[in-house]
């Protein structure tokens, strides 16, 4: 009987001891997360953004000057007109496809020239554009100007500066 009481006591002392011990580990991580969360923004996070930035005597890329468009030469639009562009239709399992077919205008004196160096680029994002539209999407009412205003933004972008003043359809079809 004495050896069954002894027995009975060991368990309960051994359950006693372990019962603390899981919270030191969830103690560490309430103190410590903060602490590693401010070393990693203050040594890693800032020091990258301050790489990205243009040193202080170093202009920026784009600057009010340039944004400012006053073109006193060239009071007419200048257009140039794209190859028909098409893409597949997002979700279609390339059964459908849309084609558009655009002409854009600015003003500045060297627009063709400017459109023509970066024409590549250009009918890229044009692709990009038109390839991200669902069958959703080409049913709206507005989406001729959607895709206008996303690939004047993108053309203005790739360009450099904000050359683009309008984009016309010739034709823009789904089938």
């Amino acid at each position: 009987m004495a050896e069954e009481q002894a027995a009975s006591e060991a368990p309960k002392q051994s359950a006693k001891g372990g019962g603390g011990s899981g919270m030191i580990p969830a103690l560490l991580v309430i103190v410590l997360m903060p602490v590693i969360s401010f070393a990693m923004f203050k040594f890693m996070i800032i020091p990258m953004i301050k790489a990205e930035l243009p040193a202080q005597g170093e202009p920026a890329p784009i600057t009010a000057e340039d944004l400012e468009i006053n073109y006193e030469d060239s009071t007419e639009q200048i257009s140039y007109a794209f190859e028909p562009v098409v893409a597949n239709v997002l979700g279609t399992s390339q059964t459908r496809f849309v084609q558009a077919v655009f002409t854009v205008y600015g003003r500045h004196p060297d627009f063709v020239s400017l459109i023509e160096a970066k024409k590549v680029r250009l009918r890229d994002h044009a692709d990009s554009v038109l390839g991200s539209l669902t069958l959703a999407d080409l049913e709206k009412r507005e989406i001729k100007n959607i895709v206008r205003n996303q690939l004047r933004e993108g053309f203005n972008h790739h360009i450099g500066k904000p050359l683009v003043e309008e984009i016309y359809f010739d034709s823009f079809v789904t089938q």
